[in-house]
């Protein structure tokens, strides 16, 4: 007991010495912007980066001679001052150089301050903060950091600092540049890593020795990769071409091949046409699908992906051998198709998204009978025409449409269908059948048709409410639809539900029906009415 005593005691004192440390050393905050903010805790200033400590080495370059300073005004970016100005301030150096943890809080804090008002400019602070920094930033959301990010990484690269060059290449973040971004900064720089690795596989081939040419070349492919990144190999590749000789070109292409065909990532279809000449008696274990001479995707498994193809003529589109007919599921998603012609040689498809074209009308397609699942969001429908020759039609998105105003009465034709999207488009008519097409599952906050008997109905008999300051909820919406076409089919009225309720303390309807007693005390109340008459 004594022992337990004793350990109490000493738990004490320690909470009550913590709590002096700190009450002694209260947290300063400065709030740059909604994502980004600086702590001082404990005398160490911290990053917050949306609620979340940011873990980086930070400095304050200070030591510029006032009669320097006109020395300095070519200077474009910290990290060429870093190369020039006294450094002897860095890290945790400050102790005993008279500058408190206060000081150089708010140093952190006007450095953060300045680079957030300039658009994030990676100039403003040195490279090991500016750029891990925005790329945390661009990774929780921030709309600025998402946009500059990888202008950012261009610019710097392109400034042929050679400092900033080696740490972005050895840091992978030419990795987030697309392909032409990547090219364009390599028709300008060539970083050292891409022409040492070159050097060494063009010695490689001009000093063959007994070793394994796979491993070699995987090995020198691995290192571009690591900072490069494997959606670059395409070109990373085409550069290496023109520096060895012309009769490993082969070799050296198709062994890259072999070795990164089946990593997830790398870009199969890309990298063939780059290189599509040395494949020309090589046997593939895919079929190919061609649009206007050029590769563009990969038929597998009854399915097609053609996303993003630059695609404005589908009868241009080229299974080969001949296959079209088998595909079952097919993706022309953001490309430029205007008519959907073409498509009559998919007969078999269910499933067809066409999100993001052009289309006006839907012509051409009488003959996809299969036809389950229908996507044509974003385009530019405004006749809805030709959806009775899909009898199996489930799901149909229309959802971007705003040529569309009017829901069509065609759709009662279609027995199979479950789920129908008129999101954003610009319907501004719509008949007693087709009011169910409009409030399904969507457009609910919107919804006028309601009454305060509705409403009052619904929150007795739910614990959600009907609405919020944002507008209806959808379980509202559905209730009053559901509801109202119980009260017309079982000839009821809320006024008569109501009443049963106060008399009884008993529930009217259950599972969509009128109950037994609840119709029995209807017939009495109008027995009653009857009588009373008489």
């Amino acid at each position: 007991m004594r022992e337990l005593q004793i350990f109490l005691s000493f738990m004490i004192l320690v909470i009550i010495f913590y709590v002096s440390i700190h009450s002694s050393n209260p947290v300063k905050e400065f709030i740059i912007n909604s994502y980004l903010k600086l702590k001082l805790e404990s005398r160490r200033t911290n990053i917050y980066v949306k609620g979340r400590v940011f873990r980086q080495c930070m400095y304050l370059l200070l030591n510029i001679p006032t009669n320097q300073v006109e020395d300095y005004d070519e200077i474009d970016s910290i990290d060429e001052a870093a190369e020039r100005l006294d450094r002897s301030l860095e890290g945790n150096q400050n102790v005993g150089l008279g500058i408190s943890p206060e000081e150089e809080f708010m140093g952190h804090c006007s450095n953060l301050q300045v680079w957030a008002e300039n658009g994030y400019d990676t100039r403003i602070l040195h490279r090991n903060l500016a750029f891990p920094l925005l790329r945390r930033l661009t990774e929780v959301g921030d709309p600025i950091a998402k946009k500059v990010f990888k202008e950012e990484i261009a610019i710097r690269f392109a400034s042929k600092h050679q400092t900033v060059t080696q740490y972005l290449t050895e840091n992978g973040y030419l990795k987030y540049l697309s392909a032409d971004e990547f090219e364009s900064i390599l028709d300008d720089v060539n970083p050292p890593l891409l022409r040492d690795l070159t050097e060494g596989i063009k010695f490689m081939f001009d000093n063959p020795q007994n070793i394994d040419i796979n491993i070699q070349i995987n090995y020198f492919i691995n290192s571009l990769l690591r900072n490069f990144g494997i959606e670059h190999i395409s070109l990373l590749t085409s550069r290496i071409l023109k520096e060895i000789p012309k009769k490993n070109s082969e070799i050296f292409v198709k062994t890259v091949y072999e070795l990164f065909k089946s990593r997830k990532s790398f870009p199969l279809i890309q990298y063939l046409n780059q290189h599509f000449e040395y494949f020309k008696d090589f046997e593939f274990e895919y079929d190919f699908i061609k649009y206007k001479d050029k590769l563009v995707g990969i038929y597998s498994s009854k399915k097609v992906f053609l996303i993003n193809q630059n695609i404005n003529d589908i009868s241009k589109i080229e299974i080969l051998n001949g296959k079209s007919e088998e595909i079952e599921e097919l993706d022309l998603s953001n490309n430029e198709i205007i008519n959907m012609g073409g498509l009559e040689a998919f007969s078999s498809l269910k499933t067809l998204k066409l999100n993001n074209n052009q289309i006006t009308k839907l012509i051409g397609i009488k003959n996809l009978k299969n036809i389950e699942n229908l996507f044509l969001r974003n385009n530019r429908v405004s006749e809805l025409v030709g959806l009775e020759n899909f009898p199996h039609l489930k799901h149909l998105d229309l959802s971007g449409n705003f040529s569309i105003i009017e829901v069509p009465e065609e759709l009662n034709k279609l027995t199979e269908l479950k789920t129908v999207r008129l999101w954003n488009c610009n319907i501004k008519n719509f008949t007693e059948s087709t009011e169910k097409f409009f409030w399904m599952n969507q457009n609910f906050r919107y919804y006028t048709g309601y009454t305060e008997a509705d409403k009052l109905y619904y929150e007795s008999n739910h614990i959600k409410k009907a609405s919020s300051e944002n507008g209806l909820y959808i379980d509202f919406v559905r209730g009053v639809l559901k509801t109202r076409k119980i009260l017309v089919e079982q000839k009821l009225n809320y006024q008569d539900i109501f009443d049963y309720a106060i008399e009884t303390s008993r529930k009217a309807i259950w599972s969509g029906i009128a109950t037994h007693d609840f119709r029995k005390w209807l017939k009495n109340k109008n027995q009653t009415k009857i009588t009373f008459f008489l």
